[in-house]
């Protein structure tokens, strides 16, 4: 791999910085299609990323590394377009919250949420790592975390309820300058005899508020929609997940001025393909938004219901000033096909990745086939692709743009992908598990489906990357 460079300023306060030799004109990565970084090199126990990941006002992304590992949590990271440079900001969040000596191991193992930014800082929450019985039990909870760039300093606001993770949805309000936060239960006990809470934090104060109990039991929600007028709209992913018996495509909404959640039955759309053909009726009682943007204003949401929410293959405008019962505050935009995580807004232009077979999207779980050894007789060679459509007023929004495979060049391909994001110059970040040249790259996964009965860790045939697509090239 033709390295730039990574700083390390956070964890241990080492300082290690590769050097390609003399620099050009133009910084090399920016010269190739498809760039990508090796994050093993780093640590070989970061196996994954699931949101976590965006292009700050100072026009650097951010983006995490993700792990279910006993021993390392998450990593936080920054990029930087014009020079190539990857800076390792944290190499494990426990250390930023104080917990490395904790009893029992615990880790805040992942970045498993939104990243949002207000006044020069960037706020989101940690996920657990460890998800077998032992590490459930020691788990402290999900910190609430800030991050100022300008300084590089990191504020801990602490955990909202402690031993409950955050999974995943966080948002801030700029008016009220609050940061609003879906506290999930995890352990058995929390479960049957709680559920999910929805949270304000005071960015000023520190203050933290139980607003309402959402749903009863293990409940998720990966976005929230923060309106002008500072209501919070949400709804709950279902499938694969869990069911709720009286949620088959509800919003939800709570309104700091009446200081209520509201539940909206049923309103959420029903799914249709790309190709206009309504899904399955098991889709359409899955319905939940699994990607979301507020539009500039905060008037509105840019929303998706991809595959492993309401199996909707539609991009979608919502409009909280307009009738929600009749379903005139929900506007289809553009017939983009199956999406997930794996989506961005930049500018006018919306970007996603999806396997070249859209059958593919539909059906596989990328997580669960990423794994697939190359080597073998009975590997299929599936490719993904980054596509996407304008949503420019004038243009045809149906007119999907394929940018090419996600393959670098050495030959590296995208295996996983539910992170991404992008910028209005054409450059598109992606975080995945990809195919690798030699195992220096590869991940060392935890294997805590099997411990203690076999190995604790596994070099599995894909690693993790960063990579950068230019799609002017």
């Amino acid at each position: 791999m033709k390295a730039n460079s990574i700083v390390l300023v956070a964890g241990a306060m080492l300082l290690l910085t590769l050097s390609c030799g003399q620099r050009k004109s133009a910084p090399e990565g920016s010269r190739q299609k498809v760039w990508t970084y090796s994050m093993n090199k780093i640590c070989k126990e970061w196996d994954g990323q699931w949101q976590g990941i965006m292009v700050a006002s100072d026009g650097n992304c951010y983006f995490s590394s993700s792990t279910h590992s006993k021993s390392h949590g998450a990593g936080f990271h920054k990029f930087n377009p014009k020079t190539y440079e990857v800076t390792v900001l944290s190499d494990d969040m426990t250390d930023v919250c104080g917990e490395s000596d904790l009893p029992g191991h615990p880790q805040q193992g992942k970045i498993h949420s939104d990243i949002q930014e207000c006044d020069g800082w960037l706020y989101f929450c940690t996920h657990l790592s460890n998800y077998w019985k032992e590490g459930i039990e020691a788990y402290p909870g999900a910190h609430i975390l800030g991050y100022e760039m300008a300084t590089g300093k990191f504020r801990d606001f602490g955990i909202p309820m402690p031993g409950y993770s955050i999974y995943s949805a966080i948002a801030v309000d700029p008016k009220a300058k609050k940061i609003y936060a879906l506290m999930t239960p995890f352990k058995p006990e929390d479960k049957a005899n709680d559920g999910c809470h929805l949270f304000s934090i005071d960015i000023k104060t520190g203050e933290m508020k139980d607003l309402a109990t959402v749903v009863k039991g293990k409940g998720c929600s990966f976005y929230f929609f923060i309106d002008d007028n500072g209501n919070v709209w949400f709804s709950l992913k279902k499938r694969g997940y869990a069911h709720y018996d009286d949620d088959h495509g509800n919003l939800y909404v709570y309104r700091p001025s009446t200081e209520k959640l509201d539940t909206l039955k049923d309103v959420l759309p029903m799914g249709q393909l790309i190709d206009g053909t309504r899904t399955s009726e098991k889709q359409d009682t899955e319905r939940s938004w699994t990607w979301l943007t507020p539009l500039p204003g905060r008037k509105k949401c840019l929303f998706i219901m991809g595959p492993f929410g309401g199996g909707d293959e539609r991009a979608w405008i919502f409009d909280p000033s307009k009738d929600i019962e009749s379903g005139e505050a929900f506007e289809p935009i553009a017939n983009i096909g199956p999406s997930y995580f794996q989506t961005a807004l930049a500018g006018d232009r919306l970007y996603f990745v999806q396997w070249e077979n859209l059958d593919d999207e539909r059906y596989l779980k990328a997580e669960s086939v990423r794994e697939d050894d190359p080597e073998s007789p009975d590997y299929i060679d599936r490719v993904m692709h980054l596509r996407s459509v304008s949503l420019k007023e004038g243009d045809d929004h149906n007119v999907i743009t394929d940018h090419g495979i996600l393959m670098d060049e050495e030959g590296r391909k995208a295996k996983m992908v539910y992170a991404l994001a992008a910028d209005e110059s054409g450059l598109v970040y992606v975080y995945g598990s990809w195919t690798v040249k030699s195992y220096k790259e590869a991940s060392l996964q935890y294997l805590y489906r099997d411990y203690p009965n076999g190995n604790m860790f596994k070099l599995v045939p894909r690693g993790e990357f960063f990579a950068v697509v230019n799609t002017n090239l």
